[in-house]
C-alpha cells in the first residue's frame, strides 16, 4: 500500500482538501473542460461553416439561417461553460472541501510528477538517478559533496540555506506534504522543500512553484550569464530547486522514487523548462 499526505487545512494556503481521490478526478475534469472548451466551439463553427455553404447554394432551404445562428451561438455558450465553471469553483469558500480540491487539482501534476533523469559515473559507466547517492552522503565530507558550498559564491544568509537544505540529502519526498522548515523534517515536495528551509531561515516563501515565480515582491531574477551564489533558486516549470554556489549545481526534492538529492547542473536535472533564477531579497 503506496501513503501519502495532502495538503493540511492552512490559513496560509487557505487549503482544506483532504481527499487525493477527489483530486485526481477533479484534475481530469479540468482537463475535459480545456479540451472541450477548444474542440468543440471549433466542430461547431465548421458544422455552421458547412451550412452556411449550403445555403448560399441553395438560398430556398427551409430553416438554413436560424440553424447557422443556433450553431454559432452553441459555440459561444460552450466556449464560457469551463470559464464559468472556474468562476463558480473561485468563489465559492475553499471551507468547502469541493472547491479546495478544485483549486489543489491545479497544481496536482507539479507535485505528483516525479522526474526520472540519469547521469552516468566517468570512472565506473555506472548509470546513477543523481549526482551523489543519499546513502553515500556524508555532510562533512566534500568529496561526498558536504562540508562545503563549492566555490563559496554568495553571502553568509545564502550559504547558511545551502548547508541547512543539503543536510536533508536522502529524507523523502512526500506527495502533496507540507514541513515547517524545523526537525523533525516531514515528507514534502519540491516547492514545500524551499518554502521550509527559507521558513527555518525567517524568509517567508508561497508554497508552490508557480506562486513562488509569481510572487515577484520577494525576489529579483538573475540575468542570462550572470554569477550564481548560494540560496538562488532555479524556478522551472512545475519545479523548484535551491541554487548551492558551486557551479550550476542544485539541491532539491527530486520526485517520491529519489527524495532530496544533490544534482551537478540545473540545466539538465529536470525534463522541465526553466522559467529562470530567483534571487530571493535578503539573502544575497
Amino acid at each position: 500500500m503506496e501513503l501519502f499526505q495532502m495538503l493540511d487545512c492552512n490559513s496560509v494556503l487557505g487549503n482544506c482538501c483532504s481527499d487525493p481521490g477527489l483530486v485526481s478526478i477533479l484534475d481530469i475534469v479540468r482537463k475535459f473542460l480545456d479540451l472541450f472548451q477548444v474542440f468543440v466551439p471549433i466542430m461547431l463553427i465548421v458544422g455552421a461553416t458547412i451550412s452556411f455553404i449550403k445555403l448560399a447554394a441553395n438560398p430556398e432551404m427551409k430553416n438554413g439561417t436560424k440553424g447557422i445562428v443556433n450553431q454559432f451561438l452553441a459555440a459561444i455558450i460552450c466556449f464560457f461553460i469551463p470559464v464559468i465553471v472556474n468562476f463558480v469553483m473561485g468563489i465559492t469558500p475553499e471551507t468547502y472541501e469541493l472547491s479546495a480540491c478544485w483549486e489543489q487539482a491545479k497544481t496536482s501534476n507539479e507535485i505528483a510528477k516525479s522526474m526520472t533523469n540519469v547521469y552516468v559515473d566517468k570512472n565506473n559507466k555506472k548509470k546513477s538517478s543523481v549526482l551523489i547517492d543519499p546513502k553515500n552522503y556524508d555532510p562533512n565530507n566534500p568529496s561526498a559533496g558536504g562540508g562545503s558550498t563549492g566555490s563559496g559564491n554568495g553571502s553568509a544568509t545564502g550559504k547558511a540555506i545551502v548547508e541547512y537544505a543539503k543536510s536533508f540529502v536522502g529524507q523523502p519526498y512526500v506527495w502533496g506534504g507540507t514541513w515547517n522548515g524545523e526537525l523533525p523534517y516531514t515528507g514534502t515536495d519540491c516547492s514545500g522543500f524551499v518554502q521550509g528551509v527559507f521558513k527555518h531561515h525567517g524568509i517567508n516563501l508561497t508554497r508552490t512553484t508557480y506562486t513562488q515565480w509569481g510572487d515577484t515582491s520577494t525576489y529579483t531574477v538573475v540575468p542570462p550569464g550572470a554569477e550564481i551564489k548560494a540560496g538562488d533558486l532555479v524556478n522551472y516549470w512545475e519545479h523548484v530547486a535551491i541554487l548551492t554556489g558551486n557551479g550550476n549545481e542544485i539541491v532539491h526534492a527530486k520526485g517520491r522514487n529519489y527524495g532530496i538529492v544533490i544534482d551537478s547542473d540545473y540545466k539538465t536535472a529536470s525534463s522541465h523548462s526553466i522559467k529562470g533564477i530567483m534571487r530571493i531579497k535578503g539573502v544575497n
